[in-house]
């Protein structure tokens, strides 16, 4: 069934209003009533509506083309292709109609754009195109687990605690929303140790990493930490995993917040569940550590924290630190989100724009650390 691009609108906007009446406020937001997930507002920003606009075009190819190739190996490709094309057909009405509905005053943001982007893949069957992508990753991964465990033990005080943080900006690199790097992995994963050697060195291009290094080496240990993960492959085991493990090793709890719905290589919480036994056999040091493992309740490569699942925070009522891992969630979202415990972001830029707007480069890292308000 085709969907007009009014239609879509509609479908779209119920369905987030939906999601929101259902979800509140995470609770560590310093405040909520003034939280803003994501600031550029394309409805004013002519530069980045023209650009993101065209990317998301752009990138719903790369997306029905892995579709297609999981249909054909599942022998499921009868009809596949013909929906490929009312999607694709509806996507372009849909996404060239939008800077005429800016004329309404809605605000809308990238955030906006995932979601509308998500809801027509939905409509059209499209739901995980990354799925096989994603295992691809994880089963590449995973076997390199122990020894970047290994490496990290080998170390002690900054230089370790260094080691980690370039662990997770080294498995970031695996994105497939970026143009930076969506077609570079399409084929073969990124070598982990390779990007870690080659990433830039400090001073970052926000470099909060001193004033991290003062309050988790000198300062009392956190009791729980809630660590929003973002991709799957090196990004989720081989650089948030070991994050996980050095904070929990030190006596923090964990919760594991992971997305609900599928959207990109992002790990959904149903993902994390189906691989955290292959991961605590190859790992055997994860058992001993507390990591509770929820859902955001989100489904986006973005995060909007106004909008979470009771589960995350019931988890997280008692955290003392929050860290947001990745380009998505750390920085198109949430750069400046104030919260009232310890807060930590992550991420490598993988996109031009987001980078010039940053006043740095494609491939800087971010390593924001704001103390609790």
């Amino acid at each position: 069934m085709r969907i007009s691009p009014a239609a879509g609108y509609v479908m779209v906007m119920s369905m987030t209003k939906e999601r929101q009446l259902s979800m509140r406020s995470f609770c560590k937001l310093a405040d909520a009533d003034s939280y803003v997930a994501c600031r550029w507002d394309l409805a004013v920003d002519e530069e980045a509506r023209v650009y993101w606009i065209g990317f998301f075009k752009r990138h719903l190819e790369i997306i029905l083309k892995l579709a297609l190739e999981a249909a054909d190996r599942r022998g499921e490709s009868a009809g596949v292709r013909d929906r490929a094309d009312r999607c694709r057909e509806d996507f372009h009405a849909f996404f060239d109609s939008i800077p005429q509905r800016m004329s309404d005053g809605q605000r809308v943001t990238i955030l906006t754009l995932d979601q509308w982007r998500d809801a027509i893949l939905r409509r059209h069957g499209f739901v995980d195109a990354f799925v096989d992508l994603k295992n691809r990753e994880n089963e590449k991964m995973l076997p390199l687990l122990p020894e970047v465990c290994r490496q990290i033990d080998a170390l002690d005080g900054p230089e370790q605690l260094l080691a980690v943080v370039e662990g997770v900006f080294a498995g970031n690199i695996f994105d497939m929303g970026a143009e930076a790097t969506t077609k570079k992995f399409l084929g073969d994963g990124p070598d982990f140790f390779a990007v870690r050697k080659s990433l830039a060195a400090r001073p970052w291009l926000i470099d909060d990493f001193d004033s991290l290094c003062r309050r988790l080496l000198d300062g009392p240990v956190h009791r729980k930490a809630v660590f929003f993960i973002d991709n799957a492959g090196s990004d989720f085991l081989l650089g948030a995993i070991p994050m996980m493990r050095w904070l929990g090793r030190r006596g923090t709890r964990i919760v594991l917040a992971a997305n609900e719905r599928p959207t990109l290589n992002d790990m959904t919480i149903h993902d994390v569940r189906a691989w955290w036994g292959k991961i605590i056999e190859i790992e055997p040091s994860l058992k001993e550590l507390d990591i509770q493992r929820v859902s955001t309740g989100t489904g986006e490569p973005l995060i909007d924290l106004s909008a979470v699942s009771d589960e995350l925070n019931a988890a997280s009522a008692d955290a003392d630190l929050v860290i947001i891992e990745g380009m998505g969630r750390g920085v198109e979202s949430n750069l400046e989100a104030r919260f009232s415990c310890d807060a930590l972001k992550l991420a490598m830029i993988k996109d031009a724009l987001v980078a010039r707007r940053l006043e740095g480069k494609i491939f800087d890292v971010v390593c924001r650390f704001t103390r609790g308000i």
